[in-house]
């Protein structure tokens, strides 16, 4: 009897909710260490309860469904720091209103007619592998916070702490070699 109740709430879509209360806290608890926020981490986390709703039909009730959402979560996540990217902080924007420059435009670090640092710090940047340049330019230019970084590739906090440390040593020796 037992049997056929089960039966009949998977087929009635109760089993979505008992699901979702069963994983939620994880699911939440993935977002608030990933995301910068906790706003950004309540949008991730609606993001990854809305795409489970929307593919519950797709999914059988029996079948292991926390690395399903996990990796529904990863999705949502790197479309979250890929919008986060394409925002740039506004230390990054360049100076192109000179009345409102607290230094002339030559002494600017987006000054670029003539200028000789930002072309050997081009030229420096450009001798490093894709990965060292991604990085620095994740760091640098887009203000992605290490944390950020070790969610994005996936690796430890660590990790990326020498990968930067190590392309900035590579960076400097081009500068001064």
């Amino acid at each position: 009897m037992e049997q056929t109740s089960k039966n009949k709430d998977t087929k009635n879509g109760n089993w979505v909710e008992e699901v979702w209360k069963t994983y939620s806290p994880q699911i939440y608890n993935l977002c608030r260490m990933s995301c910068v926020s906790s706003e950004d981490a309540k949008d991730v986390y609606q993001n990854v309860a809305l795409r489970f709703c929307q593919n519950a039909n797709k999914i059988k009730y029996g079948d292991s469904i926390y690395p399903w959402l996990f990796q529904v979560f990863r999705n949502c996540f790197y479309d979250y720091a890929r919008h986060r990217q394409k925002q740039s902080p506004f230390s990054v924007v360049s100076d192109v209103i000179g009345d409102y420059m607290a230094l002339p435009a030559e002494k600017s670090v987006f000054y670029k007619e003539g200028n000789q640092k930002n072309d050997e710090l081009d030229r420096a940047v450009g001798s490093l592998s894709r990965r060292d340049r991604e990085l620095i330019d994740l760091t640098f230019h887009k203000g992605l916070t290490t944390e950020e970084l070790s969610a994005l590739y996936g690796v430890s906090f660590n990790t990326i702490t020498k990968r930067r440390k190590s392309a900035i040593k590579r960076a400097r020796s081009v500068l001064l070699g």
